[in-house]
């Protein structure tokens, strides 16, 4: 199975890769531009892939606020063109999308989204990860859209860090932590992701996935395990979103789990405590 996968040199791409093994072809952002929907089908045309995978986007949130033209660009547009090229040349396509498409309505902790509810997103980044959505469904029959969240993996991410590993800077260099309790999500371990994505793809599903670690946790949560975990003994001072409001509203709750993995026989991923130990490990944090 030949894949390309565009954006190759992020943490999830650099996974996909990992699990893909000799048969993928990684892009990344100076190789192609989604955005450029001309380049796009000259690319994967020379290729010729099996399956391509998009991980490009444009996921600064409270960027995507002040810039709505660039989110589109790349989150819809750019979406639309990798799919509609890739079904050309005969290939399926995987477009990732969010779990900032919910907006958490009528949902109580312990009750995650499934692919059942309908999409209801509350900023230009969620709302342009939907529009991205139907346009790959529109492109391109043979379609996996994956929605996840809070995702984290081995490889150094453009910002720098992980939400684990800036908590635990941030614990040894300051020693103190303030972290939001009114976030419920499903962090995600790309590791995991990755391989759950190449079952899907073996298997020839279509449609819509909610993939992520299984289980959810506020992001304070999500700060205390990682501390306990690495074994450090501070104290996380609980803080509410309105005392530090981002551009975007982000909902209160968007943990998610799928009903679909079972229609292709594809086992749900590991609990998110679970993959963050072995996230932990694999980085040399913790002990095995």
């Amino acid at each position: 199975m030949k894949t390309l996968v565009i954006g190759a040199t992020g943490q999830l791409g650099q996974d996909l890769l990992k699990a893909l093994g000799d048969g993928a072809i990684g892009l990344g952002h100076g190789d192609i531009d989604v955005t450029d929907g001309v380049g796009v089908s000259r690319i994967i045309r020379e290729k010729q892939p099996d399956w391509v995978i998009n991980t490009a986007a444009f996921h600064r949130v409270d960027d995507c606020e002040l810039n709505p033209t660039l989110s589109f660009a790349v989150n819809a547009t750019g979406a639309a063109n990798v799919a509609r090229a890739a079904q050309e040349v005969g290939a399926g396509v995987v477009f990732y999308s969010t779990d900032y498409v919910y907006d958490g309505a009528g949902h109580a902790r312990n009750t995650p989204h499934t692919e059942r509810d309908a999409p209801a997103p509350l900023n230009v980044y969620g709302i342009s990860k939907q529009a991205g959505e139907q346009m790959v469904a529109l492109a391109n029959a043979r379609h996996i859209v994956i929605r996840s969240s809070g995702l984290y993996g081995t490889a150094t991410s453009r910002k720098g860090w992980t939400f684990p590993e800036l908590m635990i800077n941030k614990a040894r260099t300051e020693g103190k932590l303030k972290v939001v309790t009114d976030q419920a999500l499903s962090p995600t371990y790309t590791h995991d992701l990755a391989a759950t994505t190449l079952a899907l793809m073996q298997r020839d599903a279509t449609g819509l996935f909610n993939l992520t670690s299984g289980g959810e946790c506020s992001w304070h949560e999500f700060a205390s395990a990682t501390l306990d975990l690495a074994g450090i003994d501070i104290d996380i001072e609980p803080s509410m979103t309105v005392q530090n409001p981002g551009k975007a509203i982000r909902p209160t709750y968007s943990a998610m789990d799928s009903v679909r993995l079972a229609e292709f026989g594809v086992e749900p991923m590991r609990p998110w405590r679970e993959a963050l130990s072995h996230y932990l490990n694999a980085k040399g944090i913790i002990g095995s």
